[in-house]
């Protein structure tokens, strides 16, 4: 009797939470299509196929998102996917979400994800405690030791999240000192503004390539691996993410640029704004981005495959790497939990494509602590 009352609960619980997320989404599509000029076709054929595909899963679908992506890229599909029925069915399914806080804390990359290349790492703080970079521990009047006496321009960022740049800080150390905007921290008030979870690391020498379009921010290139059928593929979608503004972290809200990489790195023609308005060029440097190639883009397949293999939890992966200036790919982090897919789809059309029924086919409910 109580085991029935504890799943009922669960059952309720579920299907509250993905009501408020569809509720969410749908706010979210109905703002992002009224900021920009998109003329959404809401009778194209493509629009009742989407229907009838979601119904046999007894998903009911809001069609503005698969038509306002087709508005913009020209590609009409049944199979796009808006984002309430990624976060609510998709993801949950795919990927373990009890354990996603714990394998995306940017403090253990180090450990997990060892022999790809990475910032390197100053100082960590985890759990309130502070560690150095090979994870020894440190109490307070240890840390100025293990900080370098020469002067290096870091970021400090929150190790748990630190979506869209949020909290992301500029610092510099120098004489074992942590310096932000020229003045000195304490380390009890870092742990305390982080809330006992921070991670510092040294900035990337960046590929020249990527400082002409925008010299003010690591660029990165977000790509999406699925592991389907027990093998790992890297999804057509890749795209080259932008700060603006002079900017040095990556804000949607401040501006942030996208465009899209085919497979064989090479930059399209036109990206879009934060708007969603296309354009050709970034808006700050004025540098186009036609004709620009990233070099050894197959070696950033064979990393993130590499990679992925040991997420065995995880069968959806997020990833961002900068390019640094040995034109090697540097891995900043990876998202486990929301990877955004709106951006993609714009791009490149439905984000599964061909491996999206077999998905749905094997959906299953989670789970949950």
């Amino acid at each position: 009797m109580k085991k029935r009352i504890i799943l009922k609960l669960k059952k309720i619980d579920r299907s509250l939470r993905r009501w408020n997320t569809t509720l969410e989404r749908n706010k979210e599509v109905k703002r992002i299509y009224k900021s920009t000029s998109a003329v959404l076709d809401l009778k194209h054929p493509s629009i009742n196929e989407a229907k009838k595909y979601w119904r046999k899963y007894n998903i009911r679908l809001n069609p503005k998102w698969n038509a306002f992506c087709a508005s913009l890229n020209t590609i009409h599909s049944s199979k796009y996917i808006p984002e309430n029925i990624f976060i609510n069915y998709i993801m949950p399914s795919l990927n373990n979400l009890n354990l996603a806080r714990a394998y995306a804390d940017k403090n253990m990359f180090d450990f997990i994800m060892q022999g790809i290349k990475m910032p390197k790492t100053v100082l960590r703080c985890m759990h309130g405690k502070l560690y150095n970079t090979d994870y020894n521990l440190l109490n307070i009047g240890d840390c100025p030791k293990s900080l370098s006496d020469k002067e290096s321009n870091c970021f400090i960022k929150p190790s748990i999240y630190s979506g869209e740049g949020k909290n992301i800080k500029k610092c510099k150390i120098r004489d074992g000192k942590i310096f932000i905007d020229d003045i000195l921290q304490n380390i009890n008030k870092l742990i305390s503004l982080y809330k006992g979870d921070f991670i510092i690391q040294e900035g990337i020498n960046q590929s020249s390539i990527l400082s002409d379009i925008y010299p003010h921010s690591v660029n990165f290139i977000r790509s999406i691996s699925l592991r389907y059928e027990d093998k790992i593929v890297v999804l057509p979608t890749h795209q080259l993410n932008f700060a603006n503004n002079q900017n040095y972290a990556f804000y949607t809200v401040n501006g942030a640029v996208a465009c899209g990489v085919d497979q064989d790195g090479n930059m399209k023609d036109f990206g879009y704004d934060h708007k969603f308005n296309k354009i050709f060029e970034h808006p700050l440097t004025r540098k186009p981005f036609r004709d620009i190639a990233l070099p050894n883009f197959p070696d950033l397949e064979k990393i993130i495959v590499q990679g992925h293999k040991r997420l065995p939890h995880f069968n959806l992966v997020a990833w961002d790497f900068g390019l640094d200036n040995l034109n090697q790919y540097i891995m900043i982090e990876y998202n486990l939990l929301r990877p955004a897919i709106n951006d993609h789809q714009v791009i490149d059309g439905p984000i599964f494509e061909k491996y999206l029924d077999g998905i749905m086919d094997n959906l299953h409910e989670p789970e949950y602590i």
